[in-house]
C-alpha cells in the first residue's frame, strides 16, 4: 500500500510540473507578440521604421499631388521674372560690349551649372537649392546695383523725348558715317551747354545717344533729319548707330562736354 500511494503523488506531482511548463511558454509567447505588436503599432509600423533607417521618406498625399503640383509653376514663374527683370537692368545700365560680354559670361554660367548637376546623380536636393538661392540673391544685387544707371535714360520724367532746346548752340559736333560701319572719329568734344550735332557722311546710317532721349533724335543720313540740338552737362555721353548690329562692329563714340 506504501508503494502504490508513493508512486501516485509522484505521477500527479510530474503531471503539475508539465502543466506549469506549458503554462510558462504560452504566457513567454503572449508575451513575445503583445510586445511585436506593440512595435508595430507604437512608432508607425516596423515597415514606417525600416524606411524611415534607409533614409527614405513615406509618400504625402497631400504635399505630392496638391503642394507641389500647385507651386512649382508659380516658383518657376517668379524665378524667371526675377531672372529676366535683373538681367535686363544689367543689360540696360552698360553699353553694347559690356552686355555681349554680360551675356556670354551667363550663358557660359548657366551651361556649367547644367553640366554639373547633370554628372552629379547623387547631389543633394538641399546642394542644389542653396546653390540656386545664391545665384538668385547675386542676380538681385546685380539688378538692385544696376537699376540707378538703367533709369538714366535723360527723359527727367516727362514721359516722351526730350523738346529739341531753342537758341544758339554753345559748340557744334559734326560726325560723318564711313562706309566701313564707323564714325570719322572715336572721341568728340564739346562745350557744356546747347550743343548742335550735323551728321553726314554714307547713306543708311543713324545717330542717337545712349542716355539721352530728344525730339528729331536719331538723325539719319538717308532721308531722315540730319541736325539736331541736345542740351550737354560737363561728362561723357555715348552716341552710336541704332541699325541693325552697326554699334557691335564699331559704329560707335564718345562725346566729351567741357
Amino acid at each position: 500500500m506504501t508503494d502504490v500511494s508513493t508512486e501516485t503523488a509522484s505521477d500527479e506531482d510530474t503531471a503539475d510540473t508539465a502543466d506549469e511548463a506549458e503554462d510558462s511558454q504560452d504566457d513567454a509567447a503572449e508575451d513575445a507578440s503583445g510586445h511585436a505588436a506593440a512595435e508595430d503599432d507604437g512608432d508607425g509600423g516596423s515597415t514606417d521604421n525600416a524606411a524611415l533607417a534607409a533614409g527614405e521618406i513615406p509618400p504625402d498625399p497631400v504635399r505630392d499631388r496638391l503642394l507641389i503640383p500647385a507651386l512649382l509653376p508659380f516658383l518657376c514663374m517668379i524665378a524667371v521674372a526675377l531672372y529676366t527683370l535683373n538681367v535686363s537692368r544689367i543689360f540696360l545700365a552698360g553699353d553694347s560690349t559690356s552686355a555681349l560680354v554680360i551675356a556670354a559670361g551667363i550663358t557660359i554660367a548657366i551651361l556649367a551649372g547644367a553640366a554639373i548637376i547633370s554628372a552629379s546623380p547623387r547631389l543633394r536636393t538641399s546642394s542644389v537649392t542653396m546653390v540656386m538661392a545664391f545665384v538668385v540673391i547675386i542676380l538681385v544685387s546685380a539688378g538692385m546695383l544696376s537699376l540707378g544707371p538703367s533709369l538714366n535714360t535723360g527723359k527727367g520724367g516727362t514721359g516722351g523725348p526730350l523738346p529739341q532746346p531753342t537758341g544758339a548752340a554753345a559748340s557744334t559736333v559734326s560726325v560723318q558715317a564711313l562706309a566701313s560701319i564707323k564714325f570719322n572719329a572715336t572721341e568728340f568734344t564739346a562745350k557744356a551747354g546747347v550743343v548742335q550735332i550735323d551728321y553726314s557722311g554714307a547713306a543708311g546710317h543713324t545717330l542717337q545717344f545712349r542716355t539721352l532721349d530728344y525730339k528729331g533724335f536719331p538723325l539719319s543720313t538717308s532721308g531722315g533729319p540730319s541736325k539736331g540740338k541736345v542740351t550737354l552737362k560737363p561728362g561723357k555721353y555715348q552716341i552710336f548707330c541704332t541699325i541693325d548690329s552697326h554699334a557691335q562692329q564699331g559704329m560707335e563714340a564718345t562725346i566729351t562736354v567741357t
